[in-house]
């Protein structure tokens, strides 16, 4: 591995795919049962946390809706400051917290002791959630030096596990998708810096570029954006697909990129008409996606094309190539990928 520690944890994601499967499906690890069952109890399932750790129960929010579960996806602060008086002893809280200690995590502990029931997802097993969590689910993830990769994946993929069994579904079935993902991650680092080269030229120059995406995929926009801000330290913004034709294309200019995560499911067609009219007012874009059916690169128009996947999984694939774009544009801007200058990784100040 290189001298860095961001490519490091990136290339390290396949591996801790494959671990939390190994403790979570073939381990049949009780607290995952634990608190799938205390879920099913509850009328109402809040998910919480900062940023990315928000972000990363998007497929898991899907994928209960889907089946009728009702719940409800926060900001930590949000949830803290504007909507607690909602939640009720027939509700139970998810926190999720990449380091367990953030000043908003701590804070929603202190304000409901004892009045919810509190599921923590969490990597630092030390931390304040693990050790005040009810039922604590371990993303396993090991040490994180650099700004959230390795354990951006595997929240989302914890969290997914966590809603199938709520579901009561066969989790075997979601342990193969896992693997299948994990597996596909491995094949996408093959000569990795030579195909996203390309992808690297065409973003480099933006003035400022928009991740767009739908349903799980909105995940991989909103994760996207922050590593570009981190890392390459580029202004860019995540959001809904939708919400890009409500009033951003009025501001978007040639010199702008969006970028587009459009896998197979069902809002991938609207997802290519999006990309098509973006073209047609001279604006770039860059589409990453894992269907076949998709128009040919050009000047305007660059494809970044991954493994099929089921469309709630498809994140854990699809972030990945821009993990490793970010990292590549970083370098060329003169940044060491992966060190905050002025954030810090554990946000301790509300």
């Amino acid at each position: 591995m290189e001298n860095n520690d961001l490519l490091n944890e990136i290339l390290e994601q396949p591996e801790a795919l494959r671990r939390l499967h190994a403790a979570y499906v073939a381990g049949n690890q009780p607290a995952l049962s634990e608190a799938a069952e205390l879920l099913q109890r509850s009328r109402t399932i809040y998910m919480a946390g900062m940023a990315t750790s928000e972000y990363a129960a998007i497929p898991a929010s899907c994928l209960l809706s889907q089946q009728g579960r009702v719940n409800f996806v926060y900001d930590a602060s949000e949830l803290l400051y504007y909507h607690l008086p909602a939640l009720n002893p027939d509700s139970c809280l998810m926190l999720v917290s990449q380091s367990g200690n953030s000043a908003e995590i701590i804070h929603l502990l202190d304000e409901l002791r004892g009045r919810i029931p509190i599921i923590g997802v969490y990597n630092s097993e030390d931390s304040t959630l693990a050790k005040q969590a009810a039922i604590g689910l371990p993303m396993l993830s090991g040490s994180q030096l650099a700004c959230g990769s390795k354990t951006n994946l595997s929240s989302i993929a914890l969290l997914l596990l966590l809603a199938e069994k709520v579901l009561g579904h066969d989790l075997q079935a979601a342990g193969a998708a896992l693997l299948s993902a994990a597996d596909s991650i491995e094949r996408s680092l093959d000569d990795w810096e030579q195909r996203l080269s390309p992808v690297v030229d065409f973003l480099e120059n933006s003035a400022y570029t928009v991740f767009l995406g739908r349903g799980p995929s909105r995940a991989s926009a909103m994760f996207t954006s922050v590593l570009f801000r981190e890392v390459p330290k580029v202004v860019a913004e995540g959001m809904g697909a939708a919400t890009f034709r409500h009033g951003l294309r009025e501001m978007i200019h040639p010199a702008h990129r969006v970028v587009i995560f459009a896998p197979q499911g069902s809002t991938h067609s609207r997802l290519l008409q999006l990309a098509r009219d973006v073209v047609d007012v001279d604006v770039p874009v860059l589409l990453v996606s894992n269907s076949d059916d998709l128009p040919e690169s050009g000047e305007k128009f660059l494809t970044v094309r991954t493994d099929p996947q089921p469309e709630l999984w498809s994140p854990l694939v699809d972030m990945v190539p821009l993990q490793l774009v970010g990292y590549l544009l970083a370098k060329r801007r003169g940044y060491e990928p992966g060190k905050l200058i002025i954030s810090t990784y554990v946000t301790t100040v509300e």
